[in-house]
């Protein structure tokens, strides 16, 4: 931040409160505790305000500053500083203590600026991220279930191009329902049920109850990673 600081409030923000402390340069501390709710972020804000503070910075912990900046930002400088950076200054780890400590640095401009992108950048990140967990928790799953039915030497993948394709997931779900083999193939695709005999063939080995369990579970924990 360019200029001179004469105030500075650090926070310690945690997901149900924060802890508020202001420094100014002549020695005047003030700290108060405040609620992580939008009544308290707006106390907090009306405080930061009133007390006519330059700067206000806190780590960039989670996503709990974001409410915090999304309510400061249009009124004053608020500083989000990388927590591992900031954490390479040597001090007693307490709510109150850590506080007070970054509004020192920020005090002292000493707080390198993490880059926060826009409302919507970081919705769009967020979206991202779900959806890199979620394909990655589809291939688990449909890895587990390529076990299973290898344990079981149900070799539906020498019949099916793709297991967890429509025919898969019906014959996959018959299997778990407790469908007769005739059933099953009755619900196939007109293409699929030119294989009978091979389905037929690889339906008509017993799968155990612990399998048939495990892939029902796994089955029905698709449908929400096959959103993305």
């Amino acid at each position: 931040m360019a200029g001179i600081i004469n105030k500075s409030c650090g926070l310690d923000v945690h997901k149900k409160f924060l802890i508020a402390t202001i420094l100014s340069i002549f020695g005047e501390k003030k700290q108060l505790r405040f609620e992580r709710t939008e009544k308290g972020i707006l106390d907090l804000k009306n405080w930061v305000i009133s007390e006519k503070c330059d700067v206000v910075a806190c780590e960039s912990t989670s996503d709990f500053w974001v409410p915090i900046y999304e309510s400061l930002i249009n009124h004053l400088t608020v500083i989000v500083g990388n927590a591992r950076d900031m954490k390479a200054f040597t001090h007693k780890k307490t709510d109150k203590i850590d506080s007070e400590f970054i509004a020192q640095l920020a005090l002292n401009n000493m707080i390198k600026p993490s880059r926060v992108f826009s409302k919507n950048q970081r919705e769009f990140r967020s979206y991202i991220r779900l959806r890199h967990k979620l394909v990655q928790k589809r291939t688990d799953i449909k890895n587990v279930a390529h076990a299973i039915l290898a344990s079981e030497m149900f070799h539906l993948n020498d019949v099916l191009t793709d297991i967890f394709g429509k025919n898969g997931i019906i014959i996959l779900s018959g299997i778990s329902s407790g469908k007769n083999v005739d059933q099953i193939i009755e619900s196939l695709s007109p293409n699929v049920r030119k294989k009978s005999d091979q389905i037929r063939e690889v339906l008509d080995r017993e799968m155990s109850l612990r399998a048939v369990y495990l892939i029902f579970c796994k089955i029905y924990s698709l449908p929400l990673t096959l959103l993305f």
